[in-house]
């Protein structure tokens, strides 16, 4: 409890000050395509990479906060994909779970542990991940006691898979973990409403307890999702959203790569890109979901880098299981 406390009036200084830097917030208000008709909304971001020596990264993650919240419906959840920070030290933690709790106070925050918020393939990995558990307990209120976890946001269930060791591309999961999500996905059939899963790394980098290539985890997501409604959204790979597999359902079910959200570019690594600032709205209604690209930082609903004249980045899924039968 108290180095909750420690933790969350420290981080929250250091995020203050630096916010003084940062500017007013990005854009104007905006909001779902029908608020009359949206069931439920959230926003995914993915690989912030926080790092201490960068403010330019520090800044695009913060204003991208800050647009987060100018969403006139409100979000009913805010997912940050994993890689916050850049090398799980402490002051990246302090600048990205301090300005997470200010900006976005009141927000129903779900973070995903990436490999760069456990070192990265280096140091101690169980030392690293309490770290992660305790930044996590102290600002999102979630006590963990592994990597994986799930929530029910308006009736859907949102699951959060986690890396169990320190592998860099690779996505360990033991048995624990695979007999866990079996469970949560029996109630999230029973449910009826749409099920989203999360995950720092594709979920075609899963590999068993012996370091093994598996598809376990793909066949399970797709068993569900051929009588239910999933979608899974990953990072990692840091792949613009322009590219056509950035959206794709080539596993059996719908799974958007997310890119790195402080991409940039330039000689001393520093210079805002047209890919910076980007992440996802998504929507739920009562027979369709909708994913709609954003770029957070400057503000506006993304459209297709190729061309100008492109319509906005979205994709609409048609729900097998309405959520008006529900």
């Amino acid at each position: 409890m108290i180095k909750s406390v420690f933790l969350r009036v420290f981080s929250t200084i250091v995020a203050l000050v630096m916010l003084i830097t940062v500017g007013l917030p990005a854009g104007e208000d905006y909001d779902v395509k029908d608020p009359d008709a949206c069931v439920m909304n959230f926003s995914v971001i993915s690989d912030t990479h926080v790092e201490g020596n960068n403010p330019m990264r520090y800044k695009v993650f913060a204003k991208s906060c800050q647009n987060v919240k100018k969403n006139k419906s409100g979000n009913d959840a805010v997912v940050f994909l994993g890689d916050n920070t850049m090398n799980c030290q402490h002051i990246e933690n302090m600048l990205f779970h301090g300005t997470v709790g200010t900006v976005l106070k009141g927000e129903n925050v779900l973070p995903v542990m990436g490999n760069h918020d456990i070192g990265n393939g280096e140091g101690n990995y169980e030392q690293l991940q309490n770290r992660w558990f305790d930044y996590t307990r102290a600002f999102f209120g979630k006590d963990l006691k592994h990597p994986y976890y799930y929530e029910v946001v308006e009736g859907c269930y949102f699951i959060v898979l986690g890396m169990e060791g320190h592998d860099v591309h690779d996505m360990m999961m033991t048995e624990e973990q695979f007999t866990w999500l079996a469970g949560v996905l029996d109630k999230a059939a029973e449910s009826g409403m749409p099920t989203f899963v999360f995950s720092h790394h594709p979920t075609d980098y899963a590999v068993d307890e012996s370091g093994e290539e598996t598809s376990r985890l793909i066949d399970m997501l797709a068993a569900f999702n051929q009588e239910h409604d999933l979608f899974a959204f990953v990072g990692h790979t840091h792949m613009p959203m322009h590219l056509f597999w950035s959206f794709h359902n080539s596993d059996g079910f719908p799974e958007t790569y997310l890119p790195r959200i402080t991409t940039l570019g330039g000689e001393d690594d520093h210079e805002v890109l047209d890919d910076t600032g980007v992440g996802v709205e998504v929507e739920v209604y009562a027979n369709e979901v909708v994913i709609r690209a954003r770029d957070f930082f400057r503000g506006v609903w993304k459209t297709d880098d190729w061309e100008d004249d492109e319509p906005l980045m979205e994709v609409t899924y048609q729900l097998k299981n309405p959520v008006a039968a529900q």
